[in-house]
């Protein structure tokens, strides 16, 4: 269910007791040209206060109300907004880890793409992700990790794409356990969590891409 903002419903209350439609209130409000105040003020009821700031200068005049009961509205939609944010990070954190399988994630030279479009085209994960035989022993993971960059280093003339040269390799073996190993397999460094690579998005206007859903050209992850 969709949630209801503070924002929201002030205006929604208010407007019915004052008998005001939203195209008279976006007028009251300023905006000589309707369609763009309707679409600030949709804006500011799904919650960008950044882009409902005009509407909310106004707001107290036109509904009627003290600036204090606006300014409460706006506080108390940051904070739902907020608890959202946070709920929505820890939906997203268990779903991963429900989901994790021991993978191996490539080190190289850049850690940043470039070209980042190039990493968006394929998708980080494609190109840095090292999937296992998980019915293979644990011990064989680092070798399987390595085997997976030298397949990776033979469709693409010894670099990863947008990245350079691999530098080494993490072995993610749980959520809360990973071990970085140099390119001869020898291991460097315990970490007390799984490395995750970032994302690159390509986007068509406001649309983001689903990584690695364009066809790959001479690469296959």
């Amino acid at each position: 269910m969709a949630m209801t903002l503070a924002i929201q419903m002030l205006i929604a209350g208010r407007c019915r007791e004052l008998g005001l439609g939203h195209g008279e209130l976006v007028r009251r409000c300023g905006y000589k040209n309707v369609s763009k105040g309707m679409r600030r003020l949709g804006q500011l009821c799904a919650g960008d206060l950044r882009k409902g700031q005009t509407l909310l200068r106004v707001l107290p005049i036109v509904l009627e109300v003290s600036p204090d009961v606006v300014k409460r509205a706006v506080e108390e939609t940051r904070q739902q907004l907020n608890e959202a944010k946070t709920r929505a990070a820890a939906e997203k954190e268990a779903a991963w880890r429900a989901a994790f399988r021991p993978h191996g994630i490539i080190l190289t030279e850049r850690r940043r793409p470039e070209p980042i479009f190039v990493a968006a085209f394929f998708g980080v994960d494609r190109l840095l992700r090292v999937d296992f035989d998980l019915s293979a022993s644990r011990a064989s993971f680092v070798y399987q990790a390595l085997n997976g960059i030298r397949e990776k280093l033979s469709l693409s003339s010894n670099e990863i794409p947008a990245f350079g040269r691999p530098t080494g390799v993490i072995v993610n073996y749980t959520p809360d356990r990973a071990v970085r190993f140099d390119m001869e397999g020898n291991a460097l460094e315990i970490l007390s969590q799984a490395y995750r690579p970032g994302e690159a998005l390509l986007f068509i206007g406001r649309r983001p891409i689903p990584p690695g859903i364009l066809p790959a050209i001479g690469f296959e992850g």
